[in-house]
């Protein structure tokens, strides 16, 4: 098994198993990121980010998808 696919069940599961008025963790949207083909610098970068201020920006698109657990 490939570790993008992986990451990518695990993303998967993650999202169905996560209620939707609960945040995301800044892990769960980094491994969306690697599971959407992103290079894995970027994703880092953007990990990294959310980590400091608690806001996931996306690294390829810039979209902000707000408020993270930072976990």
């Amino acid at each position: 098994m490939s570790k993008s696919l992986f990451l990518w069940i695990v993303a998967s599961v993650g999202i169905i198993a996560t209620d939707a008025a609960q945040a995301m963790s800044c892990t769960d949207y980094k491994n969306i990121c690697l599971s959407k083909g992103s290079k894995e610098a970027r994703c880092a970068g953007a990990w990294k980010q959310c980590m400091r201020t608690g806001t996931y920006i996306g690294p390829d698109t810039g979209k902000n998808h707000g408020q993270a657990d930072k976990q």
